[in-house]
């Protein structure tokens, strides 16, 4: 299992951890539950290059709110947890985040915030980070959705040196096709980028894209995800591909889950 979302700033420059980047931790607007309650469980087995392990996962999603929790455990009985609690008031156009991560290790991180609409398909957050260090940085973010591009433009402040870094991201999605770029500013104003692309699949999605570091290396990275049925009430999701480094060293990515899923109530209710 992926680790859930540690604070931007501890792998700031660090290219193959900018290319797992992703937003768990900072609550997506379009999370906000839909006009129908219910409940979608998975839980199954993993297995890749760094270990195996089993998980369980549940999200309830009701008019307004949306709520996941997920457990781990990986091959030498270590465990591990996430939840997080998002609201949304379309009356007011505010909402709410919560979420906080155990670590196999016992260490946790945890989030808070508020969004608050700021017009038509745009919304401001603003909100804290607490690391498995205890160390609590500030965040802020500014979010416009607009004719299928999205731009997410989030700042970190550590309140006690007063410095900050930055993260832009642009999400462009059509026909199939979504393509994710990302810059990140440190304190010292130097930056890194990635440029991913993803396209839709008869049975998953593929993935191609790169990352240019600070000091102009490149890292390219590819991988191809695919879905079976087993016809077993089982599902099997397969991922593979490689991450070659600016040295020409490659890593390979290789992860196997194979799950059940169920939805409460059963069938789902179509919106």
């Amino acid at each position: 299992m992926k680790s859930h979302r540690t604070l931007i700033l501890s792998y700031l420059f660090c290219a193959g951890a900018l290319l797992m980047m992703t937003s768990a931790q900072a609550f997506d607007r379009g999370d906000r539950g839909g006009r129908f309650g219910g409940t979608t469980t998975r839980s199954g087995t993993y297995q890749n290059r760094f270990g195996s392990g089993t998980f369980n996962q549940s999200v309830t999603r009701e008019p307004g709110s949306t709520q996941r929790f997920s457990t781990w455990t990986n091959a030498n009985g270590g465990t591990g947890n996430h939840t997080a609690d998002n609201t949304w008031n379309s009356s007011t156009g505010t909402g709410t985040h919560q979420s906080s991560t155990t670590y196999a290790n016992g260490k946790t991180s945890s989030s808070s915030g508020d969004w608050t609409k700021t017009g038509t398909g745009s919304a401001s957050y603003t909100g804290t980070h607490t690391g498995v260090n205890g160390q609590v940085t500030d965040v802020s973010k500014s979010v416009t959705d607009s004719d299928g591009t999205k731009t997410i433009d989030s700042t970190y402040t550590n309140p006690t040196t007063g410095k900050s870094s930055t993260v832009d991201k642009t999400i462009t999605d059509t026909n199939g096709t979504k393509t994710v770029d990302t810059t990140t500013t440190g304190p010292n104003g130097k930056s890194a980028t990635s440029d991913q692309s993803y396209s839709k699949t008869s049975n998953g999605w593929t993935q191609t894209g790169t990352v240019t570091g600070p000091n102009g290396g490149v890292t390219t990275d590819n991988k191809t995800v695919s879905y079976v049925n087993n016809g077993n009430g089982t599902i099997t999701r397969t991922a593979t591909g490689s991450i070659t480094g600016p040295n020409g060293n490659t890593t390979p990515i290789d992860n196997t889950e194979t799950y059940t899923k169920t939805f409460t109530p059963n069938p789902p209710v179509s919106p």
